[in-house]
């Protein structure tokens, strides 16, 4: 399923009042995954920023987190194994693990129990993200469009350490920064044991 979809899914699945979706969708009532790389940017440009006025921040992490993309294949395999690997053994050693995973982010215990995923030491590189690639931006892109990424880390995190993950925030990100700052998410782990 595309990012479109996705969102439209989530958005259902939410409950958001139809008045709501009707203003996100204004414009592009139809659009599928089919649409152009330039013509789903700009819905997506307009959906999140109706989001962002209309909805309150745990609706909109929770419906983007949802719409989380790469949760099959070589990832899925990857963090299965860790989860395997390293079940009952200190936290810490897994996210070690799921660090030297390609692509999987530098994930972090925090002092405070949190867990933080950085992709990305410092800023300058380009979002992999396939709506915005190669797409030319005007500005930045507000972080709440970036908690589907974080839905994608907090999907395989949880099961590679075997502990049920919920995306608190996202701090920072290549697409609302201009490149300047990496990404980093903040998940809390509310079921240890429980994925």
């Amino acid at each position: 399923m595309g990012a479109v979809q996705q969102l439209r899914e989530s958005i259902q699945a939410y409950g958001v009042d139809d008045a709501i979706t009707a203003r996100i969708f204004a414009g592009y009532e139809n659009i599928t995954d089919g649409a152009t790389k330039r013509v789903r940017a700009a819905f997506f440009l307009q959906a999140i920023s109706v989001m962002d006025e209309m909805l309150p921040e745990e609706a909109r992490r929770d419906i983007r987190d949802a719409c989380a993309c790469s949760t099959g294949g070589w990832r899925l395999k990857a963090s299965q194994k860790i989860g395997k690997e390293y079940k009952g053994r200190p936290i810490e050693e897994a996210l070690q693990a799921l660090g030297e995973v390609r692509y999987m982010g530098k994930p972090v215990l925090n002092p405070d129990g949190t867990i933080t995923a950085g992709i990305g030491d410092e800023g300058g590189f380009d979002c992999p993200c396939p709506v915005f690639t190669n797409v030319k931006l005007d500005g930045p892109v507000s972080k709440t469009y970036c908690y589907c990424c974080a839905g994608h880390y907090r999907f395989h995190y949880q099961i590679a350490l075997n502990r049920k993950l919920v995306t608190k925030t996202v701090i920072s990100s290549i697409l609302n920064s201009a490149k300047k700052e990496p990404c980093r998410f903040v998940y809390e782990i509310v079921d240890e044991g429980a994925v």
